[in-house]
């Protein structure tokens, strides 16, 4: 790939994959993708001002009539991120960068660790679902963006004087190549159950995806949640190379949480190592939330901060948006707002509400369009199981039709139920029917603005409908 920008030389302006976006003296990379061939967009890319087109070699002919320096390279989409990495002069190893990837808790893990090195004063940028930015995020489509973005994203945290960068690195993103050419100093496992098996086909596949983090050549340091069983599989994996690897949990890991005590606002408990036992009280709820605390206090030891500096600021951490968001008061039920989307996600969302509900707990809840199919039954099972009352609702349709995304999910439902399609009076029947010693847990959407019909996003917030059913309710 040096050799391929040598001979290209630097004085380009930018770089860019997408026709659309192409600068003038910039440098276009044309391959296909999943939707298009970018290959049939070198002529509109020259067109804008492309001063030279580096394109995917396999099943391509040049045209002569195409007059530009151009450059053939077999497996193109995959070296990309290492192409991005040398034109934006590396900037990731000017950085410390810290990789997270799971199933759940990618959000939250990478939210808290940004936020506890700014406290301790290390300027940290974040980049992942809720956004990408220093303190003050800027949103963007995926969990992870595409190796151009994300390089351009690390450049322009080095031009700002960030010194680490906290980045969440989905399945997709690995499998497609979209951190390539990161230089990764840390990498952390918080756990794996079902989830994107419409894209991966299996669990194999998918955990396949998740590992390839952790044998980036750059990485230092993999931090893994031992209780998880696929955690030990990556564990075992990691033998032969020289990475260190830190394991936390509750039951087992070089970080234990031990001695927990849960309320609906906070959790407090003892901190185990090696050397020293810590008491650790945080504003934090559920047993999932303890073992994201333990990979962000087990991250941010394995890049080097002292456990004793990171303990003092646990205390500190913010709300995640979206992401166990409490709202209510004293005069109405408390109302949780979550991202859970799979099975294991809203299965452990409820249990945490359940051990604290003195009334009923209330359900709100849906399942996405165009994602995995086999999600319905097990999150149905779940609701069933754990909340007293569901909702069944719509989230993010897409191309299917809600009615039989619900119809599905009711197939597999048992105990008291009730279906209303549209989600904005699904919330405000859970709202205005509960108690105020209940519980509601609205699941799937979390931080996000929109619900996804047929192509087309249109302004939704949970967050916002519910404050509205909650003040109705006090005014009532």
């Amino acid at each position: 790939m040096k050799s391929v920008l040598k001979k290209i030389e630097y004085n380009l302006s930018d770089i860019s994959n997408d026709s659309r976006h192409v600068k003038k003296n910039s440098i276009f990379l044309a391959y296909p993708g999943i939707h298009t061939d970018g290959r049939k967009y070198i002529a509109e890319a020259l067109k804008k001002g492309a001063k030279a087109i580096v394109y995917e070699k396999k099943n391509f002919t040049w045209q002569q009539s195409w007059d530009a320096p151009h450059y053939g390279v077999n497996d193109l989409k995959n070296n990309e991120g290492e192409i991005a990495h040398i034109f934006f002069k590396k900037p990731s190893k000017e950085l410390l960068t810290i990789g997270i990837t799971g199933t759940n808790g990618k959000t939250t893990c990478a939210y808290w660790i940004s936020e506890i090195q700014n406290l301790l004063g290390k300027k940290t940028g974040l980049i992942g679902t809720l956004g990408y930015g220093y303190k003050k995020l800027k949103p963007h489509v995926y969990t992870t963006p595409d190796a151009i973005f994300n390089h351009r994203i690390l450049k322009e945290f080095k031009t700002e004087k960030i010194k680490s960068v906290v980045m969440e690195v989905s399945s997709h993103a690995l499998s497609q190549g979209r951190v390539n050419g990161i230089l990764f100093d840390v990498a952390v496992f918080t756990n794996l159950s079902r989830d994107h098996l419409d894209y991966h086909l299996n669990f194999k596949n998918y955990f396949d995806a998740k590992k390839k983090l952790f044998h980036f050549p750059s990485l230092k340091v993999a931090v893994i949640n031992i209780d998880d069983a696929y955690g030990k599989k990556l564990k075992l994996s990691l033998v032969q190379n020289k990475t260190k690897v830190i394991t936390y949990g509750i039951k087992n890991g070089d970080i234990r949480a031990s001695h927990i005590e849960y309320s609906l606002s906070s959790t407090t408990f003892q901190l185990i190592t090696k050397k020293e036992t810590y008491k650790v009280k945080a504003p934090i709820v559920g047993e999932f939330n303890v073992y994201n605390l333990l990979a962000v206090i087990s991250g941010l030891v394995g890049s080097g901060l002292p456990i004793q500096k990171v303990i003092k600021q646990v205390s500190h951490i913010s709300q995640v948006p979206g992401r166990m968001e409490r709202l209510g008061t004293k005069l109405t039920p408390q109302v949780f707002i979550d991202y859970a989307h799979t099975p294991d996600a809203l299965k452990k969302a409820l249990r945490t509400l359940k051990d604290q509900t003195e009334g009923k707990l209330v359900c709100v809840f849906g399942c996405g369009g165009d994602r995995d199919k086999g999600k319905r039954k097990e999150m149905a099972e779940a609701a069933s199981d754990l909340a007293d009352t569901n909702f069944i609702t719509s989230d993010n349709p897409r191309s299917e039709s809600p009615k039989k995304i619900i119809s599905e999910i009711s197939r597999s439902m048992s105990g008291a139920y009730k279906i209303e399609i549209d989600r904005h009076k699904a919330i405000f029947k859970a709202i205005e029917q509960a108690k105020k010693q209940d519980i509601i847990l609205i699941a799937g959407k979390g931080h996000e603005t929109y619900q996804e019909i047929n192509g087309v996003r249109y302004p939704f917030s949970d967050k916002k409908y519910v404050k509205k059913a909650l003040k109705k309710y006090k005014t009532n």
